[in-house]
């Protein structure tokens, strides 16, 4: 800003005059000005506006500044992961007295670019806000007095050395830091990615698993049903069955039965004709059956006949 000022300070002051006021949200918003053409504003006013960020007439959006990031702190848009508290990689692990260490998401506070903040808070309770600084430069100026902190003869470069890493950080650092952070994340993510290649396999055998493990509940559930039908579908087969061996065992009995009892019947029936037969013969074969008989049959004949 203060170039940009200087490169004003050396334009004319017509030129100067030309220049329309622009506020610092108008500038960083990006806002035309109103100026009717590119050839009314001068070299040097063309150069303030381009540091400045602010559009030319002619230009329908602010150019992007090199300096747009100038004096920004970067903070990550996500935290680290912390350590559950009831994580334990052993159960005799002493989380009271040995808890995880944790790694801190940006570095502790600093005093003069490189102190830690925790140094001064000691000596700031007993001798206020300006003891540290005056302890601190005191023991400085001891130490180069008495040379027991000896300077090298290139030692002042170190000033310049400091003075060109502000340069960078304060003015490339948040672009450095963002583009670091971008290519840590698709570097993450690339690692993630073949993680999930190796583990795809792992995943479909926990989700088949899943569901057969599912499917097992159901058949559990239903299992004593099926069990109970499937017992009384064998119980009445073999009742069927079995009453079907004892109507056939029966029927084979009733027909020995039968055929025995039709066996013995004809068998006493031709032993009956035999002997009746035999008797007949014998008694026809008397002549006094034959006259007896021929006679009472005469006499019969003749009482039919009347």
């Amino acid at each position: 800003m203060r170039f940009c000022s200087m490169l004003s300070r050396l334009s004319s002051p017509q030129l100067c005059s030309r220049i329309v006021v622009v506020t610092r949200g108008v500038a960083s918003a990006g806002q035309v000005t109103a100026h009717s053409s590119d050839n009314s504003i001068g070299f040097f006013e063309k150069i303030s506006y381009r540091f400045k960020g602010v559009p030319l007439p002619t230009e329908t959006e602010a150019p992007k500044s090199m300096f747009d990031a100038c004096n920004k702190e970067w903070s990550a848009p996500e935290l680290l992961p912390a350590v559950p508290k009831d994580f334990k990689e052993h159960p005799d692990r002493d989380l009271t007295n040995y808890p995880y260490p944790s790694r801190p998401m940006y570095p502790p506070k600093t005093r003069l670019l490189m102190m830690p903040d925790s140094w001064f808070t000691a000596f700031q309770k007993v001798t206020g806000t300006s003891g540290p600084y005056l302890f601190f430069g005191g023991l400085f100026a001891f130490l180069v007095n008495k040379e027991l902190w000896v300077f090298e003869e290139q030692g002042h470069m170190t000033v310049g050395w400091i003075l060109f890493y502000l340069l960078v950080s304060r003015t490339a650092g948040y672009k450095i830091d963002a583009g670091l952070y971008k290519d840590y994340q698709d570097r993450v993510g690339f690692f993630k990615g073949l993680i999930q290649e190796d583990l795809k396999e792992a995943v479909e055998f926990r989700k088949t698993s899943a569901q057969q493990t599912e499917s097992l509940n159901a058949l559990k559930e239903s299992l004593p049903t099926s069990f109970k039908e499937s017992m009384q579908l064998q119980l009445e087969a073999a009742y069927r069955k079995n009453v079907q061996n004892i109507s056939g065992e029966i029927k084979r009995r009733i027909d020995y039965l039968k055929e025995t009892e039709e066996t013995k019947a004809r068998f006493e029936r031709d032993q009956l004709l035999k002997l009746i037969n035999e008797s007949v013969e014998k008694q026809v074969s008397q002549k006094d059956f034959q006259e007896k008989f021929l006679q009472n049959a005469i006499q019969q004949l003749k009482g039919i006949a009347v």
